[in-house]
């Protein structure tokens, strides 16, 4: 059973570059390493053609691939390699060789579509149970000390450090590069399911996460905000709506939806300075119109 290592690289040719050499150094079991960019400055690709790594491959896109696209690209490239499974990484891959190590132990379970290592952020000690649930105005976060050699059915989670099964691939179940960014992993995991096939958060495979979170002071509690730039509102909003409009349409993810679109809209207005509340508010607004619309894609946002 072949297994491979596919990375996403955008102007992140240093980052990706000690990763693949971390890989190397650390003889993680894989069959080939592969890296798939957007408009490369050629350092990635003079690195490739001088490396002694044996199977590293370097594919370049004269486009912006997006992180969708590029998952797509990474995917299906995974599958002309004819591997089997595939680890996917960003270039600020959170998972270690002994995390991808507890993935590859449940490969051989049947039917799986993909296997994702549990999230835990160290500054607000938890960890990230988001994926179990459907979206919605929550994040579910999970108790401190979960059960060893447990496998926690999930709709769905980061791509970052997702062990992928390639039969799906195979099989015409592919992520959707119209959505171009945000909620792509949603999205797969949900096409995934309708197809039959299982996913799960290995519990003994734990990866430390930095997102950024900002404490707000919201009256007289404190509230923990995404730190994000303004147009994350947008393809939060438009990617959703066009999943839950569009792509897997149901009454109850409409319903909660609706009610995360709403809840992000107070936080917005509390949560932010006056010029970053009046343009997130207005991409937001500008994402569910779009998606209405039926709009996907990069969008040029001011």
């Amino acid at each position: 059973m072949k297994v491979g290592i596919a990375i996403s690289s955008y102007k992140s040719d240093d980052d990706v570059i000690a990763l693949v050499e971390k890989i190397d150094l650390e003889s993680w079991p894989v069959d080939g390493v592969l890296i798939v960019d957007s408009f490369g400055s050629g350092k990635l690709n003079d690195y490739c053609s001088n490396s002694n790594i044996n199977n590293l491959q370097y594919i370049n896109f004269d486009i912006n691939l997006g992180s969708a696209g590029n998952l797509k690209k990474r995917l299906i490239l995974s599958a002309e390699n004819e591997w089997d499974f595939v680890l996917a990484l960003n270039h600020d891959a959170l998972v270690e060789k002994e995390t991808f190590l507890q993935l590859l132990k449940y490969r051989h379970i049947p039917n799986i579509g993909a296997l994702y290592p549990l999230k835990y952020f160290p500054s607000k000690n938890f960890y990230d149970y988001s994926g179990t649930r459907e979206i919605g105005p929550w994040r579910s976060f999970g108790q401190t000390s979960p059960k060893k050699n447990q496998l926690i059915p999930c709709i769905w989670s980061s791509s970052n450090g997702a062990l992928y099964n390639i039969e799906p691939i195979k099989n015409g179940v592919t992520p959707n590069s119209d959505l171009w960014m945000g909620w792509e992993d949603y999205l797969y995991g949900l096409d995934l399911k309708k197809s039959g096939y299982i996913q799960f958060l290995v519990s003994n495979a734990v990866c430390e996460d930095s997102y950024e979170f900002t404490e707000k002071k919201i009256g007289f509690a404190n509230v923990v905000l995404s730190s994000k730039p303004d147009w994350y509102h947008y393809y939060r909003t438009r990617n959703l709506w066009l999943i839950c409009w569009n792509y897997h349409p149901s009454f109850m993810r409409f319903i909660r939806i609706f009610i995360r679109t709403i809840f992000e809209s107070v936080l917005i207005c509390f949560g932010w300075k006056e010029y970053s509340r009046r343009n997130s508010l207005k991409l937001q607004r500008q994402g569910f119109y779009d998606a209405w619309s039926f709009k996907t894609g990069k969008k040029e946002l001011k």
